[in-house]
């Protein structure tokens, strides 16, 4: 694989990352204050919910950092 590949496969990676955390964002667990939200509250339809986004939104981070080492790695090259 060259080197130009790589890195637009790193690029491709982090734009997918970066819409997900735009649809799904950062979980949201701890306040200002720092103290933590109960998540487990609601009723189950919001805890499949919250479940989902915290799982799409972790995916989403990982694309970005797995993209940003593709493109560091191709610049080695």
């Amino acid at each position: 694989m060259s080197d130009t590949e790589l890195n637009s496969i790193g690029l491709v990676m982090d734009i997918v990352g970066v819409i997900l955390l735009y649809f799904f964002g950062l979980s949201k667990d701890i306040t200002k204050e720092g103290s933590q939200y109960l998540t487990w509250g609601g009723n189950k339809e919001e805890q499949q919910q919250w479940k989902r986004y915290r799982f799409l939104s972790i995916i989403g981070l990982i694309f970005l950092v797995i993209g940003f080492s593709l493109q560091i790695v191709s610049n080695y090259l």
